[in-house]
C-alpha cells in the first residue's frame, strides 16, 4: 500500500512540475512575441515624422544584428 501511494505521489509531483514549467515557457514565449511585434506598424506618424520602409542604399547593412533580426521577423525578408 505504501509503495502504491509513493508511486502516485511521484506522478503527482511530476505532473505539477510539468504544468508549472509549461506555464513558464508559455509566458516567456508570449513575452518574446510581444517584444518582436511592432506596436502598431500602420499608425500615422506624429509631428514632422515621415513613414519609410527602407533607409540607406539597397544592399547596405545598417543597424545592429539584433535590429536586422527583428526586421527579418517583422517582414520576413
Amino acid at each position: 500500500m505504501e509503495e502504491q501511494r509513493g508511486k502516485w505521489w511521484e506522478r503527482l509531483q511530476f505532473t505539477l512540475l510539468f504544468l508549472v514549467l509549461t506555464i513558464v515557457l508559455h509566458s516567456l514565449l508570449g513575452w518574446f512575441q510581444v517584444w518582436l511585434k511592432p506596436a502598431d506598424p500602420y499608425r500615422v506618424p506624429q509631428g514632422r515624422a515621415a513613414k519609410v520602409f527602407m533607409t540607406g542604399e539597397p544592399g547596405e547593412l545598417n543597424g545592429s544584428p539584433g535590429d536586422r533580426l527583428r526586421l527579418f521577423f517583422w517582414y520576413g525578408e
